[in-house]
């Protein structure tokens, strides 16, 4: 949670349409990763990044594995510089629908 900005604004996978917030952040995360008995294993094989003075955006296909089962996303990350370091302040993840 160290990067992650005290306003972030986060469109997570299910829930209310946004989370708004470090404690909404917080809690979307601990819910996520207390969901399963085993450890959850998450990587972005192919991210990109592009960065132009204080402002960075990555995006990429997101692998979470989980009690055996994997599961791709899509994630779109936007990044500020804040006092010399890089914090998240929005994040889009999604699914695609089916048929997609």
């Amino acid at each position: 949670m160290e990067h992650i900005a005290p306003d972030i604004v986060s469109y997570e996978h299910a829930g209310p349409l946004q989370y708004v917030g470090i404690g909404d952040a917080r809690e979307v995360c601990r819910r996520g990763l207390e969901s399963s008995p085993e450890q959850i294993a998450f990587d972005i094989p192919d991210l990109t990044v592009r960065a132009s003075g204080d402002l960075a955006v990555a995006w990429g296909l997101d692998r979470i594995v989980m009690d055996g089962v994997e599961v791709r996303s899509r994630g779109t990350r936007v990044f500020q510089k804040r006092d010399g370091d890089w914090q998240m302040i929005h994040q889009h993840l999604s699914v695609p629908a089916p048929g997609d």
